[in-house]
């Protein structure tokens, strides 16, 4: 069976029944392994709390835990290792260099709708999207 991983404009989506939230929530209900890292579930409540309050940064981390999503708390050696890489070659965020070295130590589909940050990797043949529209 296929792991995914899901990064943070996903679960975005999927929060605020955007566009492809039904990608979404079609993995996690179907029981599909969905890795996150903790830093892109920090990306995730930090939106939360810049368009409403502390508060909602809390809660949605909440939520968060209780979805059928395994949260990675640190960064293993292969994980660092792959998202360096990314970095180095892709010139992207912290965060999402993470999410990719995440995707791509566990040999999982990275789940996302960020096209404008992954479509040359995507394009480059580094790793298997899955994309939520």
């Amino acid at each position: 069976m296929k792991k995914y991983v899901i990064d943070a404009c996903a679960l975005i989506a999927f929060f605020n029944q955007e566009k492809g939230a039904d990608n979404i929530e079609h993995l996690l209900m179907q029981n599909y392994p969905c890795l996150m890292s903790i830093i892109n579930v920090y990306e995730v409540c930090y939106d939360a709390a810049k368009t409403g309050c502390l508060e909602d940064g809390i809660k949605i981390y909440q939520e968060i835990k209780l979805l059928p999503l395994e949260i990675i708390r640190e960064v293993g050696e292969d994980t660092m290792k792959e998202a360096i890489h990314f970095k180095v070659n892709y010139k992207i965020s912290v965060a999402d260099s993470i999410a990719l070295g995440l995707a791509k130590a566990n040999n999982a589909v990275m789940v996302t709708a960020d096209h404008h940050e992954f479509d040359v990797i995507a394009q480059a043949g580094e790793l298997e999207f899955h994309w939520i529209r």
